[in-house]
């Protein structure tokens, strides 16, 4: 997937990936989003309540690093207790995290993030999203942008598609 080469084409990445996930969800009853039926990372079955969760966990994640480097603390990645080779355990406590949520709550919760991190790409001039090393976390390869894609466009697409699959094989 190609990365954005602005901030506005960013945003709009943004906003269609999380529409078009969200979307998925819309009119899904209870008891079909809470049956583990979506093929996940490494064969594990998760539901749509996870797929939602694991959203919200790492739109946290992403926010989180940003505000620890703004508060002048020691940036944590991917998060504390977890290292880059545990993200299938990592993903296990966002399941863990929003347990017995409805997909309805779970939704309102991941819209909050998706609108804190569209606002705080909001507030970054293209400079800060687009050149490298602008902050510490970002680390000296990738912009913010790629960071961004990773956390949130990119598994948002990639989500969808087994959302999809899970509702023409399994619900009809």
């Amino acid at each position: 997937m190609p990365l954005a080469e602005s901030k506005v084409e960013l945003l709009v990445e943004l906003a269609k990936a999380y529409g078009l996930l969200d979307g998925e969800f819309e009119g899904m009853r209870e008891k079909d989003a809470r049956r583990k039926g979506i093929e996940w990372k490494e064969g594990t079955m998760v539901s749509c309540c996870d797929v939602v969760a694991y959203q919200i966990g790492w739109g946290e994640l992403l926010l989180s690093w940003e505000e620890s480097e703004m508060r002048g603390e020691e940036v944590c990645m991917p998060c504390e207790g977890f290292k880059w080779n545990e993200l299938g355990k990592l993903a296990e406590k966002f399941y863990k995290q929003k347990k017995g949520k409805s997909l309805k709550v779970l939704r309102k919760e991941w819209e909050a993030v998706y609108s804190k991190v569209r606002a705080w790409i909001e507030s970054l001039d293209e400079e800060e999203v687009f050149e490298v090393g602008m902050r510490e976390w970002t680390g000296e390869k990738w912009v913010m942008a790629k960071w961004v894609q990773v956390n949130t466009i990119g598994p948002w697409k990639s989500a969808r598609t087994k959302v999809r699959k899970f509702k023409r094989e399994c619900l009809g």
